[in-house]
């Protein structure tokens, strides 16, 4: 029976936790992002659409010596560091959260062949502020547009450092059991839709008149019944 109680404690666990897919896409460059990922948190309700492919939020990995396999579930837990002890960078962090919600300056999220050459210098960026890391056939740092926004933003010393929960970003700590996966990014602060923030700012503006002439209508109220008296 104590076996028993085991495996079902066992299996309730794994049918419990979060569980993610990763695959590329016309805009992965080489071994690197981007990769559209499916998880069973909704985080991509978080993302612009611009930063969505096929339904799914789209990231980039902070790990080169460590590998996934395209299509296969892994669990995952969020972090603010990578499996390999190094705390998520403020310009990884920074450069991410803009490319999420559909702000990085310079990114062409409209052009399919220019938002693959923006990809791998993205991707080229991310590794460098995450622990000062490289692949070889990834654009150089020297001319890379992302990498100098960071640094020009943040100050070489501050894209270097912890982030620390600036941005919103995380880190997706991908497990195959207990042998860790190549670990990625991703962004858990919901984007505000625009027409829904109008609809309800409406809404409320609508709520503040009603409750005014109310409150109006039982001022004047005991006026009126005064006068006839």
């Amino acid at each position: 029976m104590g076996v028993a109680a085991g495996v079902l404690m066992a299996s309730a666990s794994l049918a419990g936790a979060n569980s993610i897919v990763l695959t590329q896409n016309a805009y992965s460059y080489d071994v690197g992002g981007e990769f559209s990922a499916a998880t069973t948190d909704d985080f991509v309700a978080n993302y612009s659409s611009k930063a969505t492919v096929g339904g799914e939020f789209e990231t980039f990995c902070i790990e080169t010596t460590v590998d996934f396999t395209p299509g296969h579930t892994y669990t995952y837990t969020l972090s603010n560091q990578d499996s390999l002890g190094r705390a998520l960078s403020e310009g990884a962090a920074f450069l991410y959260a803009d490319f999420a919600t559909g702000q990085l300056a310079g990114y062409n999220y409209s052009n399919p062949t220019a938002r693959l050459a923006d990809t791998g210098e993205l991707q080229a960026a991310i590794w460098a502020f995450q622990g000062n890391q490289s692949y070889s056939g990834f654009p150089s740092l020297a001319t890379d547009p992302f990498y100098q926004l960071a640094t020009n933003t943040l100050g070489t010393a501050g894209a270097y450092g912890a982030d620390n929960g600036q941005y919103s970003v995380e880190v997706l700590q991908l497990w195959d059991g207990t042998t860790a996966a190549q670990n990625q990014l991703v962004y858990t602060d919901p984007v505000p839709d625009s027409a829904s923030t109008s609809g309800m700012l409406g809404l409320a503006c609508a709520g503040l008149i009603f409750l005014a002439r109310r409150v109006n209508q039982q001022k004047l109220a005991p006026i009126f019944l005064t006068r006839r008296n």
